[in-house]
C-alpha cells in the first residue's frame, strides 16, 4: 500500500468516529425534558401529599365542562328554530295582507259602478215588451249582462234577500208592513239590491220587512185604563144629547 492510500483511509476513519459527549447528550436533553413534565405535573397534581399553592388549583372536569357546553348548544338551536319559526310567521301574514289587499284594491271602483248597474236594470225593466224586438235595446242588454259578468269576476256577488230572515249585517229595513202570510222578520220586497265581494259587504239590501198583524192593537192594549174609561163616557155623552135632540 502506498503512503497516499494509507493517508486516505485514515481520513475516511477519522470522520466516521464520533466523540463519546455527543452521544450522550441527546440522553441528557431527553432527561432534562422528563424532569420538566415531571415538575410541571406535579404542580397541577390535588393530591393530599401536594403543598399548599399546589392543592390551590382546581382541574376542571372534562365530562363537566361538556355537559355544559352541550346546554349551551341545545339552547342555542332552540333560539334558533323559534326565530326561524317566527320568521317564517312573519312571511305567511305578509302574503296574506298582499292578497287581502289584491283582492280588496278595486272595492271603491267597484262600489261606484254599482249604482250604473241599477239603472241598467231599472231601464231594462221598464222597456215596453212591443219595443224589445229591436237591436238597439237587445245592445243595451249586452252592455248590463257584460258589466255584471266583469263585477262578478271581481268577487261581486249578488244578495238574496226577498223571502229570507232579516239578517241586519246583509239587510236594511226602510219599510215594516203587516202581513199574515210571512213570519215577522222576513224581507218581503227588495227596494235595493245588495252585493258582496268576497265574502264582505260592500252594500246592504234595501228592504221590506214583515212585521206581526195586530201590531196596533197590542199598542192600545198598553194605553193607561183611565183613557179607556174617559173615552168611553164622552161616547155615552154625545149618544145622550143626539137622543135628546131627537125627541125635542
Amino acid at each position: 500500500m502506498s503512503d497516499r492510500e494509507a493517508e486516505k483511509v485514515e481520513a475516511e476513519a477519522s470522520d466516521a468516529a464520533v466523540a463519546p459527549e455527543e452521544i450522550d447528550q441527546p440522553e441528557e436533553a431527553d432527561s432534562a425534558g422528563q424532569g420538566r413534565f415531571a415538575r410541571k405535573w406535579s404542580k397541577r397534581s390535588t393530591s393530599p401529599n401536594a403543598g399548599p399553592q399546589e392543592r390551590d388549583v382546581v382541574v376542571a372536569d372534562p365530562v363537566e365542562e361538556l355537559q355544559k357546553e352541550r346546554a349551551r348548544a341545545n339552547d342555542l338551536y332552540e333560539r334558533l328554530q323559534r326565530s326561524m319559526a317566527d320568521l317564517s310567521n312573519y312571511r305567511k301574514r305578509q302574503e296574506a295582507d298582499r292578497e287581502e289587499m289584491a283582492k280588496f284594491a278595486s272595492m271603491l271602483l267597484v262600489a261606484d259602478l254599482l249604482p250604473v248597474l241599477d239603472n241598467f236594470e231599472r231601464a231594462l225593466t221598464t222597456i215596453p215588451q212591443e219595443l224589445e224586438m229591436f237591436s238597439w235595446l237587445q245592445g243595451i242588454a249586452l252592455i248590463e249582462r257584460h258589466l255584471r259578468a266583469i263585477l262578478e269576476r271581481q268577487g261581486v256577488e249578488v244578495i238574496e234577500a226577498k223571502g229570507a230572515k232579516f239578517n241586519p249585517t246583509l239587510h236594511e229595513a226602510i219599510v215594516e208592513e203587516e202581513s199574515s202570510e210571512a213570519e215577522p222578520g222576513t224581507v218581503l220586497e227588495e227596494l235595493q239590491r245588495g252585493y258582496t265581494m268576497h265574502g264582505r259587504v260592500i252594500r246592504p239590501t234595501l228592504a221590506k220587512v214583515a212585521k206581526a198583524a195586530g201590531a196596533a192593537s197590542v199598542a192600545a192594549e198598553d194605553e193607561p185604563a183611565g183613557t179607556a174609561d174617559s173615552e168611553a163616557g164622552a161616547l155615552a155623552d154625545e149618544e145622550g144629547s143626539d137622543h135628546g135632540s131627537e125627541s125635542g
